[in-house]
This record gives structure tokens, sequence and C-alpha cells, in this order.
């Protein structure tokens, strides 16, 4: 392993450790083979040295190449030992918390949160903080309506969050073992609901919305913090009153839940359902920016919304005309907007109205 300047960088080197920028957000993954987009990538975000491997086999200039389909940052993701090991765990965990979840529901297992919460520190890390839990999230849509995979992808994007908003530890601890335990009450309703592949009729969303009630009344006497509980009852809550079951307003819904909130909303809106597709992040980023301020928490979605964004730079996205490129700028003023190069042709969505990304690929 050796320590190189990114001016001197070329493709077919390969990085050694995780690249992150200065505020921890994961530019390429350990093993990343460099290509032209790959330097591009690191380029851009102002690095000046990484590390690389020692032994790097450049391809000779005098043997004529095939060109090949350049994979996107998702596909060579996807590819890494590290994301492949980061899947594997969080299945396996999802299953252990089921599980957990059931003995808790039936009085045989105490409900101590640090002892549930600890894969979810084990996974962050794993991830590679803040910086990395969105690329595996974002990569992983395809297995991830299972409800306790959801608990730990909300637990996850909670810790993220909170860690975004600069909050003390003890809150980002309440908001990750919040985001873990909201939506515990669903243990308790028919196995057949849960597992339903076309949209809920009204008796059985009616019957749905009764876990936040199930749930709250499984851990109201339990010896954890009251923060933690709200979570629980109130992750559904809306700041205008629209949210349920109570239809709280304002500071009536708790700061930590308020946190939860958020990140439900956008892990259940950009996960593929047993019954549609997944909703293209940047159709839900376009939602929220619409009618953050009336729905959530201010401080929670504000910050969110300036950090979710800047973890889709150098992705490649489609757009509703068939093209694709890669997002390339974030326009402050217009988060869901960004401006994407498309082969030599840069198109800024906040100027063009008629395009806009429907998929991150």
């Amino acid at each position: 392993m050796k320590l190189i300047s990114v001016n001197k960088l070329e493709p077919g080197m390969v990085v050694s450790e995780n690249i992150y920028t200065i505020d921890d957000r994961l530019v390429l993954p350990k093993g990343t083979v460099l290509d032209s987009k790959g330097i591009e990538r690191i380029k851009s975000h102002s690095l000046y040295n990484i590390f690389i491997e020692d032994e790097v086999k450049p391809v000779p200039k005098s043997v004529p190449i095939k060109p090949k389909a350049e994979l996107s940052y998702s596909e060579k993701l996807k590819n890494s030992e590290g994301f492949i090991r980061f899947k594997q765990h969080l299945e396996e965990n999802a299953e252990k918390l089921e599980e957990s979840f059931r003995m808790i529901a039936n009085d045989t297992m105490p409900l101590d949160v640090d002892k549930l919460t600890e894969p979810v520190y084990h996974l962050f890390v794993e991830a590679g903080g803040t910086a990395g839990v969105f690329d595996m999230l974002h990569n992983l849509r395809d297995n991830s309506d299972a409800v306790y995979m959801h608990s730990l992808n909300v637990s996850l994007i909670c810790n993220t969050l909170a860690t975004w908003m600069r909050l003390p530890k003890e809150k980002i601890h309440l908001a990750t073992a919040g985001g873990l335990l909201h939506d515990i009450g669903k243990v308790l309703l028919p196995p057949e609901l849960l597992t339903k592949t076309t949209p809920l009729t009204p008796f059985e969303q009616k019957t749905m919305n009764e876990h936040v009630v199930k749930g709250y009344e499984l851990v109201k006497d339990k010896d954890i913090d009251i923060h933690i509980k709200n979570c629980v009852l109130m992750h559904h809550e809306l700041r205008d009153g629209s949210g349920f079951p109570f239809h709280l307003k304002n500071e009536q819904i708790d700061e930590i839940a308020s946190i939860v909130t958020v990140a439900n909303v956008y892990d259940e809106m950009t996960s593929q359902k047993l019954y549609r597709s997944q909703i293209c992040p940047f159709e839900v980023i376009e939602q929220f920016e619409e009618e953050g301020i009336d729905k959530y928490d201010p401080n929670a979605i504000m910050t969110f919304l300036s950090n979710i964004v800047n973890t889709f730079i150098a992705n490649r996205v489609m757009l509703n005309n068939g093209k694709t490129g890669d997002i390339i700028f974030v326009n402050p003023n217009h988060l869901a907007r960004p401006v994407v190069k498309c082969g030599d042709t840069y198109v800024d969505l906040a100027t063009n109205r008629q395009l806009s990304i429907v998929a991150v690929i």
C-alpha cells in the first residue's frame, strides 16, 4: 500500500482503503479498480492523496483493447466485497431481530435496548459510517420489503440523520433505538397482512395502522427511555396534524420521533414493495421539498435533504427521455433537479423542467 497524489492516478490502480470526503461521505469503497470516471469522482471532491495497492498492472498501450461498457458506480459497489458482506450481515441480523421481537412480545426475553442496537452499530461501521450508509441502502432496494429489514434500514438512517444534525451522542443513540423499535407492533399483526402482494383494502390498512398502538402497549411498561416509547407511538404523526393515531401537531410530537418519521417515510417510499416497484429517490426528495416544512420537523427534514442529495453525486441515473448520465452537481435551490452529464452534454434539470430523474442505476 502506498500514498499517491490524485494527480498521478491512472486507470487500473486499485484503491486500498475506503475514500472519504472531509465531511465523512464515501467517495469510493476499498478494492475499487480506478477508471477515468472513478478518478474524476475523486478529483471532484478536492482530495489530494489516496492510498492504492502496491501491485498495479496497467494495460500495455500497445495492446488493442475491445471497448467495454463501463460499469456504473452502483454496479461497481454491488460487486465489491464490502457490499456483499454488508448485505449478508444485514439479512442475518434482520432474521435475528424478528426472533427477538417475537420473544419480547411473548415475554420470554427482556427488552434490552443496548443489546438490540449493538448489531446496528456494527453495520454502521461496516458500511463506512455516515459516508457509506446510503450508498449501501440505495443498492439494497431489491429485497428491502421485509418488516425487519426495514427496521434495520430505518435505524441506520436515524443514526446517520442524527449525526448529520450534530446531536449529542445520547440523542443519536435514542434515535438509533427508536428507529429499530418503531415497528415492533407489527409482530402482533396477522402475518398474511405483512406479506400481502396486492395493495391493502381500507379495512386492511386500518388493521395495519394498529401496529402503532399495539407496539406502544408492548413497550409502555418496559424499562426503556420515554423517547423510544414515543418513537413507537408517534412515528406516523405529522406536524400539520394529518398523521395518526392522534393527529398531533408541531411540538406535540417527540423530537426523536420526528427523526424516525423522516427516516421511516424515506425508506418506505424508496424500497421495493411486494405490490409495487420502488419509487425513485429523487421523486421522494422532490415531495419532501414540496411539503417538508409543513409535515416534518424543519431541522430534521432540511438536514436530511441537504445531505442526502450529496450521496448521489457521480451516480448514474436515467431520465424520463430514456437517456442516462452521471450526476455531477447538486443545485442547493432545487435539490431534486441536479446537473446530469449525458455523454458530452450537460443537462441542468433545474432549468429543463420537461426532464426528470426516474431511476438511479
